[in-house]
């Protein structure tokens, strides 16, 4: 076996008092020999526990938001506030993913050449096999998580105008012979297929949820208790979604089409139930991050396909972007292009009279409401009433003296948990919260846009039609009429998928990608907008707060510049 050194961080919890410095001085030797992490399975299962390190747990910041036309943040010296301002270049890049991306490989690599060495379970062998299935699945799976994330932020047209990915590493390169680290990037297709073949891989290994069978020798391996580990279903996520990218405009070679994309996320549909809970009994999904029973219902949830570890009691989410009446800093700032995307409650566009009526959030899509805190939201904490106020002369108004104030007249609610959560210096209380990674409403949508553009909204595609699951989601969200969806035609709907994608998935930094992979660049480049509201609340002013300024080739990402220095990696199209 080869030999390798790995630094293992041992937490050790201490109980008791000791009178001796001993405990203290460090060990002579503190790195551990690949024979020895593979003779202890907890050590070396940590290797592979790495690659979930570098996965977000926190729904407080929101960069891709701020950087599309859904938010902008109230930091005046934010990386963000540079790249809006022209300054997105490939050695200032908050939206990178290479190193984070690569790291994780690496760990899941040098997991996969290795476990086969290891005796995962000696008490039988149906549960050692079982332990090796599952193990190497999620290896499978959040290898293809992290390529799908390279491809996302990395891949396009690269300055030799053909389409391309990235470096594609399957194994742990070695030492000896550093030529082997000079790997040209991938065409779009190869990565594409290697995402692909590595969900399939997964799929195959994974079962869709983690839930306990009664079988106790399967349990052990398989069961709930890896409950916030990556499952079968995401995979099947993880593939739809690479598949409808590779559709996309800005990609699309037609190699990869929207029928397949809209059959793999069909398939993750037939065996999440269909449409049976995408319900108005289940409006609750719709505030699916602060509903107790995601992590109560273990990993069986209909909507919440995967999720961190909950906190009982914090609110760090609350700090951030409470308003300063609440205590809060404000962080997020939803824009009025956003607001104004949202329809009225009988499912029409909201119209220019109701935005410039004294009464403009009256009658709107419940989603705004449970998403965005405007002038005049409340909610209900305890036996308590709370209601914004964003009036001129506010605290919290557009233009207030306090450092965080909204710059755009309004703050963000959504992922927050206001029920709980009262940043009051007299009470200061926590409350529940997960981050989630992957929901089941991306996969409907992911299924309405590819099944619309392969085939028009009423044509059945894996037993669905685009038409009918945009109308469950919205009907989920409160909207109380069909007429409206069922008299648009083909291009009518795709505006309308693109906006239910917007509303629904709003501040899961997609948006930023989204409008990039449809080849959006007028719309990337449209300064947003925000609201002064009169002092007696009735007057409504709207003005443009930040500009855009992107260039037509930043619809994708660049490729890391000292990465391109090292042995002429190629780089996308106009970056430097």
């Amino acid at each position: 076996m080869k030999k390798r050194k790995y630094f293992i961080s041992l937490f050790i919890v201490l109980i008791g008092l000791c009178n001796s410095c001993d405990l203290l001085e460090p060990e002579e030797e503190n790195t551990y020999d690949l024979n020895d992490v593979t003779s202890v399975v907890t050590y070396f299962e940590g290797i592979l526990l790495n690659a979930y390190r570098n996965i977000p747990v926190a729904h407080d910041n929101f960069n891709l938001s701020y950087a599309s036309d859904d938010a902008l943040t109230n930091v005046p010296t934010s990386a963000v506030k540079t790249v809006v301002s022209g300054g997105w270049t490939s050695t200032s890049n908050p939206f990178d993913a290479w190193n984070t991306a690569y790291e994780s490989i690496l760990y899941i690599n040098t997991f996969m050449e290795e476990m086969d060495e290891v005796e995962w379970y000696w008490r039988n062998n149906q549960t050692n096999a079982l332990f090796s299935s599952k193990l190497k699945g999620e290896a499978y799976a959040l290898r293809a998580w992290n390529y799908f994330n390279l491809l996302q932020a990395h891949a396009g047209v690269g300055n030799n105008n053909l389409k391309l990915g990235v470096p594609i590493v399957d194994k742990v390169l070695g030492t000896s012979k550093p030529e082997d680290y000079q790997i040209p990037r991938s065409t779009f297709n190869e990565l594409v297929k290697f995402i692909l073949d590595d969900c399939d891989s997964a799929i195959a290994k994974l079962p869709v949820r983690w839930v306990n069978t009664g079988n106790s020798t399967a349990d052990i391996a398989i069961g709930a208790r890896n409950n916030n580990r990556i499952n079968g279903a995401v995979a099947r996520l993880i593939k739809a979604k690479t598949l409808l990218y590779a559709a996309s405009p800005a990609y699309s070679d037609g190699t990869y089409t929207y029928q397949m994309a809209a059959l793999a996320a069909a398939d993750l549909m037939a065996i999440n139930n269909g449409l049976t809970n995408v319900t108005p009994a289940n409006s609750i999904h719709v505030e699916y991050y602060s509903d107790p029973n995601v992590p109560n219902s273990g990993n069986t949830h209909p909507e919440v396909l995967w999720y961190s570890t909950r906190i009982t009691s914090s609110n760090n989410w609350e700090v951030s972007n409470y308003s300063p009446s609440l205590f809060g800093q404000g962080l997020t700032n939803p824009t009025q292009d956003l607001v104004n995307a949202f329809p009225m409650e009988d499912g029409t566009p909201a119209t220019d009279v109701v935005i410039n009526s004294p009464t403009p959030y009256e009658g709107r899509d419940p989603r705004l409401a449970k998403y965005i805190f405007y002038n005049g939201a409340s909610f209900t904490r305890g036996a308590q009433v709370i209601t914004i106020n964003t009036t001129s002369g506010s605290l919290d108004a557009l233009g207030s003296s306090s450092i965080y104030a909204t710059k755009t007249g309004y703050y963000l609610k959504k992922f927050l948990n206001v029920k709980n959560v009262n940043l009051d210096p007299n009470v200061n209380s926590g409350g529940l919260h997960f981050y989630t990674y992957a929901r089941y409403t991306d996969a409907l949508l992911i299924f309405a846009e590819a099944a619309n553009e392969a085939a028009g909204p009423d044509v059945t595609i894996g037993g669905f039609t685009a038409r009918q699951v945009i109308n469950a989601i919205r009907a989920r969200a409160g909207i109380t009429s069909n007429s409206y969806v069922d008299g648009l035609n083909q291009a009518e709907m795709t505006e309308l998928i693109r906006n239910e994608r917007r509303l629904e998935m709003c501040f899961e930094e997609q948006r930023f990608w989204d409008l990039r992979r449809w080849n959006l660049t007028t719309q990337i480049k449209k300064p947003v907008s925000g609201v002064e509201v009169s002092e007696d609340g009735t007057t409504f002013h709207y003005m443009e707060v930040e500009d855009r300024n992107y260039s037509d080739y930043q619809i994708y990402g660049p490729i890391p510049y000292f990465e391109t220095l090292k042995y002429g990696l190629i780089q996308n199209k106009g970056w430097q």
